[in-house]
């Protein structure tokens, strides 16, 4: 009868060793992910092409709440959106979004992987640079001049559900009118300003923070800085 012996040569064990401790590494990694609370503020810095850059900001929140701001660092408001999160495991973290305001009721998906403090997108709308939000403390909500061009008065919803006049408007430092004629709603007055029916204005207003928030009205005020122009439709 033959014996066969295997004879393990120092780079064979070597090699072994290595593949043991990468498995280690992999499994540690894993569980220190899976440990670190998802919920939270995480925010990227990007650059754009139309304005200086833009800043992305997601909040996770407990109930599986979500809110995704993109602030283009220009005289418009941040594009809000908002919806669901969901956690499929293996730091494997699925979002389900609404833009606020378009009247678009289609949902985006967006999928991301966790790697410690940090969300990967891992899609590729964001370009080849891809799209990173690392965790931070949130940020405390800020005045921002905004550039608004007021087309006419409507109707909307209020806070509670009531119905309240609000301004139909675009934003931007050029009229450009909804080809859908779904037009931005500004809700609430603007302080030292007065609509006359039947003219299209250009306003640079202040949006300002109301401190502390009313539950039953909008977090902001708006104050008339300029009236920049005034044309008849």
């Amino acid at each position: 009868m033959k014996i066969s012996m295997l004879i393990l040569t120092p780079a064979l064990i070597g090699m072994i060793a290595c593949q043991n401790v990468s498995k280690q590494s992999t499994t540690k990694d894993s569980t220190v992910t899976e440990n670190i609370p998802v919920t939270g503020y995480y925010e990227a810095s990007m650059p754009a092409a139309s304005s200086p850059g833009r800043i992305i900001g997601l909040t996770l929140s407990e109930g599986n709440d979500v809110t995704m701001t993109t602030d283009y660092m220009n005289m418009t408001p941040e594009i809000v959106q908002r919806g669901n999160w969901m956690d499929h495991g293996g730091g494997k973290i699925m979002l389900s979004l609404v833009t606020v305001g378009s009247g678009n009721p289609a949902k985006d998906t967006l999928n991301f992987r966790r790697d410690g403090n940090s969300l990967i997108y891992e899609g590729s709308d964001y370009g080849s640079d891809g799209l990173t939000l690392t965790r931070k403390d949130a940020p405390v909500p800020q005045d921002k001049e905004l550039l608004v061009w007021i087309n006419g008065e409507t109707t909307c919803k209020g806070a509670m559900g009531e119905d309240i006049t609000c301004y139909e408007v675009c934003y931007g430092d050029k009229f450009m009118e909804p080809a859908d004629g779904n037009w931005d709603k500004l809700s609430g007055s603007i302080e030292g300003f007065t609509y006359q029916k039947g003219n299209r204005y250009k306003l640079k207003v202040n949006r300002k923070v109301r401190k502390p928030a009313p539950a039953d009205a909008s977090m902001y005020e708006y104050v008339l800085v300029e009236q920049v122009s005034k044309v008849k439709k």
